[in-house]
């Protein structure tokens, strides 16, 4: 687990908010504090798919939401003159990055074992991400871990994005 500060804020939340910067990820969770509290669960309820006769190849095959499917929603939740008090976005790769990231690694986990993500945090005026991994096994192996607090700081500096680990 690594923290990183984020140096451009402005330029940031417009990479976060407006872009397909972030695309690759899915989202667990968002909290967003204006003037009122929103808390956005990122889990996808398949059932409202199987009862509005969705075709079963519009159904989302995953667990959460990708974050271009909520990215507008935050988006409009934080724009306006007025800064928000505190938002908390949990962002999980999608199949596609973890293959990139952890797909060429020995790892003594599968991919379904373990599940990286990333919690954008902006209070009293600071953004801060803070690396995390959780298993579904107990494992003392860190590669994994290493492997991901390894990949974001080059992600964010290949997104143009101004950081500095804590």
């Amino acid at each position: 687990m690594i923290a990183i500060k984020i140096t451009g804020q402005k330029s940031f939340m417009a990479k976060l908010l407006t872009t397909d910067c972030f695309d690759l990820f899915e989202l667990e969770e968002a909290d967003i504090e204006t003037f009122n509290t929103f808390k956005i669960d990122g889990r996808i309820n398949k059932d409202f798919y199987k009862n509005a006769g969705t075709d079963q190849a519009e159904i989302p095959k995953g667990l959460f939401s990708s974050w271009s499917k909520i990215r507008p929603i935050c988006f409009d939740l934080i724009k306006g003159k007025q800064t928000p008090l505190s938002f908390k976005f949990i962002l999980r790769p999608n199949d596609e990055l973890k293959k990139k990231i952890f797909g060429d690694l020995n790892l003594p986990l599968s991919p379904d074992q373990f599940f990286p993500c990333i919690n954008i945090r902006f209070a009293q005026g600071e953004v801060v991400i803070i690396t995390g991994m959780s298993t579904s096994v107990f494992t003392l192996d860190k590669d994994t871990e290493k492997a991901w607090d390894s990949f974001i700081p080059g992600f964010l500096e290949s997104k143009d994005i101004n950081a500095q680990i804590t």
